[in-house]
């Protein structure tokens, strides 16, 4: 299918607008809430400017990877999750492979990370592009002893796509079965979000990839998947990206969720309408101030939520959130704002 909103179309103009983003005041993040019932999210101070947040939390520090228009894949810290630091980036300076895909004018554009540890083994998935482009292609850095070590190695483009592929191969995560199986979760726009195993050694993939969410109307991307259990049953949830991003305030990004109780799928959201179908229930819309909430992504065991969204009185400028996640007795996770 035809692209209808270009990957990060206008991405620069907002990532170059984030500096403001840091002088919100404080209480500027609990206004986006839109029932009483619904917690206000996390009070954040410090640097705050963001797209596609990529939570992690080590022994002793939260961490945030997020895209940048040229400066490699970047890394915010925090030692409570609340308090944020704009830390030094990865490969700030780009590699060379990298021209293969991203514009002429570019060195080290980076979108959408997905980093952690596996083992002691810290790892970043992240992708190189270009805007509305299907050549593209997920890359991966590792460093040994974890994230805190600092110690990245490029292991290379493990996977790429190009004009005419069913995938894009963008917004890369990491995801692995109640069994310690891991997978990698990828796609945007085209026909979707696709899975595929990894090596558990390499993180390399070693089998084919399966498809688990369309939306040939909307759009969908940035899957994100985690398993999560209630009244001893475990299933796996696969977040997403819906709509237009990138265009500050008149973004109509939202997030959506779906399940299934297999890594692989079917996922199905709450009205039993299948993902690959075009469904998902919706836990974040646009608010009247801050719009297009997206980019999420999750701790693994499913209790915090970070996302992006735009600041509608701060020229849209794109923002960090990060809010609880609450469960209900049916299984489902409940709207985060």
């Amino acid at each position: 299918m035809t692209l209808a909103f270009p990957r990060l179309a206008t991405a620069a103009r907002w990532l170059h607008s984030t500096r403001a983003a840091l002088a919100l005041p404080l209480a500027a993040l609990s206004m986006v809430a839109t029932s009483a019932a619904l917690a206000a999210p996390w009070t954040l101070s410090g640097s705050l400017g963001t797209h596609d947040p990529d939570i992690y939390k080590t022994s002793a520090t939260w961490w945030i990877f997020e895209t940048t228009d040229n400066g490699g894949i970047g890394v915010k810290f925090s030692s409570d999750g609340h308090a944020w630091t704009q830390g030094q980036p990865i490969f700030s300076g780009g590699l060379s492979w990298w021209k293969s895909y991203i514009p002429a004018n570019k060195t080290a554009q980076v979108w959408a990370p997905g980093c952690g540890e596996w083992g002691s083994l810290g790892y970043c998935y992240y992708a190189v592009s270009s805007f509305g482009s299907q050549k593209s292609a997920i890359g991966l850095t590792t460093s040994a002893g974890g994230i805190a070590a600092g110690k990245w190695v490029d292991q290379g483009a493990v996977v790429s796509s190009q004009a005419g592929d069913t995938f894009n191969a963008i917004d890369p995560a990491l995801a692995k079965t109640v069994g310690g199986s891991p997978y990698l979760v990828y796609g945007s726009f085209w026909n979707g979000i696709f899975i595929r195993p990894v090596s558990s050694t390499t993180l390399k993939p070693s089998g084919n990839p399966t498809n688990i969410a369309r939306d040939t109307v909307n759009g969908i991307e940035n899957g994100f998947v985690i398993s999560h259990a209630t009244n001893g049953t475990t299933w796996y949830y696969l977040f997403a990206s819906k709509n237009a991003c990138c265009q500050g305030a008149n973004s109509t990004y939202r997030i959506v969720v779906g399940r299934s109780s297999a890594i692989t799928g079917p996922y199905v959201d709450k009205a039993g309408v299948a993902m690959m179908s075009g469904g998902g229930t919706v836990l974040a819309s646009s608010g009247s101030r801050f719009k297009g909430p997206g980019g999420q992504s999750l701790l693994a065991d499913g209790s915090v939520i970070a996302w992006h969204a735009y600041d509608a009185q701060n020229n849209g400028a794109p923002v960090l959130f990060i809010n609880n996640v609450t469960w209900g007795s049916d299984g489902w996770p409940q709207a985060v704002w």
